[in-house]
């Protein structure tokens, strides 16, 4: 083994320093480690990667869902996470994958994302013509997990092409460049995140979004609904992640969130109260010292007028420190 890696100009003694020589393994050309991430094995690849998420040492796992994800990210599992905005879709896979050494390639199937920024075009460079890959084909042929947001905001001809890369043993073929076939890396993944299944919106919150057609849905081979964080854990993670602000606000502010979700469901407001904004608000909330104008340039000029007035109504019965002549509903 010593002299499989020297031959490859790796140094033994250097590598000895993270892991044993026997834990390393060749694969695809590159060297691999053995590791268990929530009891699931996965050989990672032991060099660094510039796209391969910062990992944040903060950041707190539901291991009820972590472990299947990682499980399926194993298993090449084709992966639709639904959830509403803010949740951490994608901040659960790319913190999955900074702790494996997993390169990620996201991209935003918004819809101004073209088929050329997907699949690639033709460029000038110079005097000459060169083809450049888009994200898809690049991702393939790297090896790296390629992250889909918005799955549902696609647009139809994205779609399309996806669909023929999600069959058993799929490819892509680049009609835009004469006929090229693209053969997965055996390490490329696909993950897709998306706020509702792909079957319309029915709440009002998410406008632009698709329905999906049922040969598409059924390519996903793992679908995983996520919801938001329960109350004792979205305040430890505002304790941790705004160190600044006392906990009796932290548990004030989780407890308006809820309200507001739960207005959601009831139809009495046409928004949300993600984490996102949660921490948004706490980190405001911690350098202006005021909680009334925090409110207000995070959350309330973001909505529409009536559920402005409904979420500042609630916002007096979960904050009692809200100054009365600031942030009103007006």
């Amino acid at each position: 083994m010593r002299g499989a890696f020297q031959a490859r100009g790796l140094c033994c003694e250097a590598l000895a320093e993270f892991v044993s020589e026997s834990q390393l393994t060749f694969v695809d050309g590159g060297v691999k480690v053995q590791r268990k991430l929530f009891d699931v094995p996965v050989k990672c690849d032991l060099l660094p990667d510039e796209h391969v998420p910062a990992i944040d040492a903060d950041y707190c796992f539901d291991e009820k869902l972590a472990t299947p994800v990682l499980q399926s990210i194993v298993d090449d599992d084709r992966i639709l996470l639904v959830g509403g905005t803010g949740c951490g879709k994608s901040s659960l896979v790319c913190q999955l994958a900074g702790r494996l050494n997993w390169p990620v390639r996201r991209v935003n199937l918004h819809g101004e994302t073209s088929v050329s920024d997907f699949v690639g075009q033709w460029v000038v460079e110079g005097s000459e013509m060169r083809f450049r890959y888009g994200v898809l084909p690049s991702a393939m042929k790297a090896g790296h997990i390629l992250v889909l947001e918005e799955l549902d905001a696609a647009e139809p001809a994205i779609l399309f092409i996806l669909q023929g890369v999600m069959e058993q043993e799929g490819v892509l073929v680049l009609a835009e460049n004469g006929g090229e076939i693209v053969r997965p890396h055996s390490r490329f993944r696909m993950v897709a995140t998306a706020n509702t299944l792909g079957l319309g919106d029915e709440t009002g919150l998410y406008t632009g979004t698709h329905v999906l057609n049922a040969s598409h849905l059924d390519r996903w081979t793992a679908v995983f609904n996520m919801s938001y964080l329960p109350e004792e854990r979205e305040e430890s993670l505002l304790a941790i992640k705004v160190p600044a602000l006392e906990q009796k606000m932290a548990t004030a502010l989780v407890k308006l969130a809820n309200a507001v979700r739960r207005a959601a469901e009831q139809e009495q407001v046409f928004c949300t109260f993600s984490t996102r904004r949660l921490l948004f608000l706490a980190r405001k909330i911690a350098t202006l010292k005021s909680v009334g104008q925090a409110l207000e340039v995070t959350v309330l000029n973001k909505l529409a007028k009536n559920d402005r007035q409904v979420v500042y109504e609630l916002a007096q019965r979960h904050l009692p420190e809200l100054e009365s002549s600031q942030g009103g509903a007006t």
